[in-house]
Formats: C-alpha cells, structure tokens, sequence
C-alpha cells in the first residue's frame, strides 16, 4: 500500500513505478499527471496526454499508444484487469479521492495518462497513395476543439485515416478534441504540416495528391459539380475566416456548398461532413 511517502525503489526512468498499489495519500507524486486537469494543459512538447471517462480510457488501452498509468476509482476496477499490461502503473484511490484530484465533480471512475507517438512527418512518413479514391483531410487554423473533435469524428467513421494538422490548429490530444472524438483520434494517422504551402506542393508535384479548398469565394465550384481527380486532399479552415488566401490560390480546386434562406455559412464541423461524406461515398 502507498501512503505519504514513496521508497526509493519504486523510481525507475524518471517515473514512478506503480504497477497495482492503492494510494491513500492524496499528495502522492503519481498522481501529478491527474490534478486540475480543466486548467490544466498537457502540450505535445510535455510527451503525454490524458484520456477521461471509461469508454476513452479502453479505447485508449486497446490503441497502439503506450499507456503510462490508470487512475480507477477502487469499486471500479475489476472493469479494467482484462486490459492493463503488466507495464501500465494502476493507482486506485477511494471515491472521495478523484474529485479532489482532478479539481472538478468527476464520475465516471477512471482517467488514463497516455504516452504521445512522435508526430509523423510529411516528408518523411506520408506514402504515395495506393488508393486512386483515397481522401486524406487537412485542418488549417481549426482552433476550436470541439470542431476538430467532431472533423476527427467523421474521418474515423468515414474510413479517413490520414490526417495533415496544419498550422494554427487545435492540440488533436487535447482533452477536448479527445473527448469529442470519443476517441477515434487514436485510430488516425496524424501528420504535422508547419508550412502548408510548401507541404501542399509536394503533396501535387510529390504524392500525386489534388487539393480542394472548401470557401464561399466566387470561383468555387458547388459541390454537387465536383468530381474526384484520384487521392484527394480536402482543406478545411478556421471558423471565422476561413481558409487563408495563399493556401485557396494554391489548392488544386475550390469548393462551396449551397445554402438557402439567407444562411450564410456552416459550421465547419458540419461543412467537413457535408464536403467529406461527398467524396468518400458519391463523387466518381
């Protein structure tokens, strides 16, 4: 059992080693991946991110992610012995114990602190695609995490693995993106583009990649017009603003969808599945 203080031989690679132990101190340093997590923000450069609530815990547990430790309100962990390697450090604490330590009124019994991949690189890790019907999204500038969540979402269940976060856009582990993903982040693969226009080039002249940028500028073609020139990249942008300039001039094509009753425009969230579930199942 690990009360108020830890021995020395439980420290290994500068991390607590805990494979199945109680703790009642609510002090204790294992649990420091867990405090105040609603204000608190583990970045990519931290190497870690946290999962929330049984279902993204087991989704995360059966991912191909390392797991480094669990945290399971004690009457709920018979849920997750199937599930744990040997590795992932357990720490059960009583129920009175998780509110406390992750700063808000939690119940779903269980939290995971996951261990981030190396961020794959265009230039390096993205193949030249073997599927002609393969389409592959970009979110440049998607700040908000509820709408990357939700476009991460609709890739995974429309069969989109790959995945460019461009500049300006949302930690695709954070949290929230994480939470409104239910997950399905953990199936993608993510690849990070810092200069989308150099990267967009190279995906032309490279990968054999087309480009369609989604905007409500005048030469977008409707969407219902547009058909699929091989693998194709779909560029979704900010909220507000939309996609910059540069990275519409320098896209393949340029797409809108109609809107009636004086809409405006959409969601960007519901304006990526609308565009995404037209390339994947309709355009020829």
């Amino acid at each position: 059992r690990v009360g108020g203080s830890h021995t020395p031989d439980l420290i290994a690679r500068d991390v607590l080693i805990l494979p199945r132990y109680e703790i009642d101190n609510i002090e204790h340093p294992a649990l420091e991946p867990f405090r105040e997590i609603r204000s608190r923000n583990w970045i990519e450069q931290s190497g870690v991110f946290i999962a929330e609530g049984p279902l993204l815990v087991e989704r995360l547990l059966r991912s191909d992610y390392a797991v480094k430790s669990v945290l399971i309100d004690k009457k709920y962990q018979h849920q997750y012995a199937d599930l744990l390697d040997d590795e992932v450090d357990l720490l059960l604490v009583d129920h009175e114990f998780v509110e406390q330590i992750v700063g808000f009124n939690f119940h779903r019994g269980a939290l995971a602190c996951g261990f981030r991949k190396a961020a794959l690189s265009l230039r390096t890790d993205f193949d030249l695609p073997t599927n002609p019907r393969e389409t592959i999204v970009c979110a440049v500038g998607v700040q908000d995490p509820e709408n990357l969540g939700g476009i991460l979402r609709t890739c995974a269940a429309l069969g989109i693995e790959r995945v460019i976060i461009g500049p300006g856009t949302a930690d695709p582990l954070s949290r929230r993106v994480l939470r409104v993903s239910m997950g399905t982040v953990l199936r993608l693969q993510l690849y990070r583009s810092r200069h989308i226009i150099d990267d967009l080039k190279w995906l032309h002249h490279e990968r054999q990649v087309s480009s369609v940028a989604t905007t409500l500028q005048p030469d977008s073609q409707p969407l219902e017009a547009m058909g699929r020139e091989g693998a194709t990249l779909i560029l979704v942008g900010n909220e507000r603003f939309g996609l910059p300039a540069d990275v519409q001039a320098t896209a393949s094509r340029r797409v809108k969808i109609a809107m009636d009753l004086g809409t405006d425009s959409l969601n960007v969230c519901v304006a990526a599945g609308i565009v995404l579930h037209y390339f994947c199942r309709i355009a020829e």
